[in-house]
């Protein structure tokens, strides 16, 4: 297993360093947070926030595993391992289970993904001999880990958190307390399962001739003949119980303690954020979330760090809510903006030659004592100063403005220190509702935010750093803005996602941003299409201009096109939703997309349209929209998620990188920015030479829109042409006729789209 994901490896490392081939998938899985491991034999196994990787202490190698190099899920729940199986077991969120040979062989199992079956989630897993079970929302389920099939499943009605046994009798904890049954008795039939203890338990062992178990306020001793509970450990509220090499371990945040015997309990006060231990012979391999994999050396009660943390550069979460590319480099926003009370941890960061940069969260230094209780969390937006690479802006969506230069955070701006203003004064946590989102640049520097349930919605930074507040009272307090269009005429848009005076705004600011009288501005809450056709979308989610100056706008209602940005001020105005004939004889034609969630949308190269939805994966449409490129789904195709957040497309080299609920994941399509002029210095192709095994697609780039590229033989016959989508041209390497073509010097001949200019390159192909 170790040489083959090696070469898995080294493969991954060298097609980071070079173009990647047309078509081609990859993702980018987070392996910062470690969760959960298990040591076998000259190996660690990692799981990281629903990913694995694989760390050899001998030699510090460290491997990693994805859906694109084997694996056959994308978010691992669980990993649990049998001695006596050789195998490890992964169980992933969507009920389908891989188990692993020490080769690295894989067997999947898909019959519980595949179940219909109410309470089926996973909610842990434990293991005796080579069979696991499965501790589910309905009961237990029986897996053979050796013979790889499932053996019994137990629907008890009880939602399961974990099990053990002593051979004799079987105990379960449950949100309804203890239940125990004899391993003799029908195990099917509810009434042979007694509770023996109403309190709610988690982890669950055998131990010591008792059993211990996890509860929210210590650790627990239950005699399993009378029932009868003691504290075995007293404390604060414990994360993880584990039993590891003979000895029972257990931690909260700040302490850590263990047991070669329950009357022999021992404790360590240490501040921690360790959620999993896998000992052996006085080495432990610690999970210690975002401090990564670490080894400690035990010395009497003290312990030493002896390696780690094991952190693969990664992004720091799977979190994925905006992105945009600033040139070569990737900026991703982590948090997910939504009404719901939903606490991502904040998450900021950047990708740039392959290489990922997480940038810090504030901490306790960077606001007042008095905001001791400060949840940060949900990272909306992170922007780039365009007279500065080195400095950026990222904005919370109940925490204010976070400023960094050079990686660094060098001020955090809040409501006591900054114009930005509570959405709930008086409240005792005022400062954990400071909504910030919707960070851009204008043309003139000036930075924009979108400031919701607020009075001003929108505030400007300058470049001398005076802030501006302008006030509209059209959208006065809103629910939720979180995004800007700052469009080619002058114009500037933004959405109000949601509730009361939700719609698209489009302000003119005449050119003086900060006298508001002379604006104009309008609010509209309905779209009504070109015929007539009236909708009132509950969302509205997103705008895109194209390199024609059309603004696509995206809602829960479908795609609907602004044609002409000035025309939006009009009173007369309609959106223009595109038509796609049905080609069926009967003349008539379906509106695009209509009815579907839209979430993002982007522009590539070639002016088509990267359009993301909320539950249907994601559209490649043509650049009037009358054509369907892609369609791609997590059931057809290696998109990590069907709820596409965002997605941004590299001009360089098309690129598409699509953030997903799952994660981040990259298609490599066939458009990129087209240059302004042709020139023979600015026209790459690859592969160059043309070798016998290669059968992708040949790519010529650095043209301009709509080149048309001939491919001549020496002699100066026609083999192929073809026109380019925005500056890049892809070529199966065959003639018209689907033919390979002989070895020989090929001449590349390319053309503007007037014809007016032209450039010649070469390649070769070797047969």
């Amino acid at each position: 297993m170790k040489r083959i994901l090696l070469v898995l490896t080294l493969l991954c490392g060298s097609l980071s360093a070079m173009p990647q081939a047309i078509g081609q998938w990859q993702v980018y899985p987070s392996y910062w947070k470690a969760t959960r491991n298990i040591l076998v034999d000259d190996r660690v196994y990692s799981l990281c926030d629903g990913n694995l990787l694989v760390y050899y202490p001998s030699d510090g190698e460290v491997q990693t595993l994805d859906c694109m190099s084997g694996l056959n899920g994308v978010h691992i729940s669980f990993m649990a391992y049998s001695d006596e199986a050789r195998r490890l077991m992964l169980v992933y969120a969507d009920g389908g289970i891989d188990l692993m040979d020490a080769d690295g062989t894989l067997h999947y199992l898909p019959d519980l993904k595949n179940k219909v079956l109410a309470g089926k989630e996973v909610n842990n897993v434990s293991v005796y001999g080579s069979m696991a079970y499965l501790c589910t929302g309905f009961g237990i389920i029986e897996l053979d880990m050796e013979e790889g099939v499932f053996r019994n499943t137990y629907r008890l009605g009880l939602n399961v958190n974990g099990m053990a046994t002593d051979g004799n009798r079987i105990y379960l904890t449950t949100t309804k307390g203890m239940y125990a049954a004899s391993s003799s008795d029908n195990l099917f039939q509810v009434s042979s399962w007694q509770c023996v203890n109403t309190s709610t338990f988690y982890e669950l062992y055998w131990y010591d001739n008792c059993l211990l178990a996890r509860h929210g306020q210590g650790i627990y001793a239950l005699n399993a003949a009378t029932g009868k509970v003691s504290k075995l450990v007293k404390g604060g509220s414990f994360v993880f119980l584990r039993l590891t090499d003979g000895m029972l371990y257990w931690a909260g945040s700040s302490e850590i303690g263990w047991c070669d015997a329950i009357d022999n309990p021992q404790s360590l006060k240490m501040d921690n954020e360790w959620s999993d231990v896998s000992a052996k012979a006085g080495t432990l391999w610690v999970s210690e979330g975002m401090q990564g994999l670490r080894c400690y050396g035990v010395e009497g009660t003290s312990l030493q760090l002896v390696a780690g943390p094991v952190q693969p550069n990664s992004p720091a979460h799977d979190l994925f809510y905006r992105m945009q590319w600033e040139g070569d480099r990737l900026l991703v926003a982590g948090g997910i903006n939504t009404v719901e009370a939903i606490y991502n941890p904040p998450t900021a960061m950047y990708m740039q030659d392959g290489e990922w940069v997480n940038l810090p969260s504030p901490t306790a230094e960077d606001y007042p004592e008095s905001y001791a209780k400060m949840l940060l969390s949900n990272v909306t937006t992170l922007v780039q100063d365009p007279a500065d690479e080195n400095h950026h802006f990222a904005s919370l969506h109940r925490n204010g403005l976070c400023e960094y230069r050079d990686g660094r955070l060098v001020r955090f701006y809040h409501s006591g220190n900054s114009p930005l203003r509570s959405i709930l004064p008086d409240v005792e946590k005022f400062y954990n509702y400071v909504s910030c989102a919707g960070l851009q640049y204008d043309a003139d520097g000036n930075l924009w935010m979108l400031c919701s349930e607020t009075d001003t919605i929108v505030r400007v930074i300058k470049p001398n750093g005076k802030w501006v507040a302008l006030y509209y009272s059209e959208i006065a307090g809103v629910s939720m803005c979180d995004d800007y269009l700052f469009h080619s005429s002058g114009l500037v848009f933004l959405n109000s996602r949601r509730t009361t005076h939700k719609g698209f705004f489009c302000i003119d600011t005449r050119g003086t941003l900060e006298n508001t009288i002379d604006d104009l501005h309008v609010l509209r809450s309905t779209i009504v299409n070109q015929d007539g056709t009236s909708y009132a979308p509950n969302e509205f989610y997103c705008l895109s201009e194209d390199l024609d100056g059309r603004i696509w706008c995206g809602t829960d209602m479908g795609l609907f096109v602004i044609n002409d940005a000035r025309s939006f001020l009009d009173s007369d105005f309609c959106y223009e939703q595109v038509k796609i004939a049905r080609n069926d004889g009967s003349g008539l034609a379906d509106y695009l997309l209509n009815g579907v969630s839209v979430s993002c949308i982007t522009v590539d190269g070639a002016n088509r349209k990267w359009v993301g939805t909320h539950s249907n994966g994601i559209y490649l449409i043509s650049a009037d929209g009358t054509e369907m490129i892609h369609h791609f789904t997590a059931s057809d195709s290696p998109l990590l998620s069907d709820a596409v957040q965002c997605v941004a497309v590299n001009p360089t080299d098309g690129t598409v990188m699509i953030g997903t609920d799952a994660g981040l994941c990259s298609y490599v399509d066939t458009a990129t920015r087209a240059e302004e002029e042709l020139s023979k210095d600015n026209i790459t192709v690859f592969p160059n030479p043309v070798r016998p095994d290669f059968n992708g697609t040949v790519v010529v780039r650095g043209l301009t829109m709509d080149s048309e590229v001939k491919i001549l033989t020496s002699s100066g016959r026609l083999v192929y042409s073809g026109v380019s989508e925005g500056g890049t041209f892809a070529w199966s390497g065959r003639d018209a006729q689907g033919r390979r073509l002989a070895s020989g010097v090929y001449h590349v001949v390319a053309s503007n789209a007037e014809g007016k200019k032209a450039v010649v390159t070469r390649i070769i192909f070797i047969r």
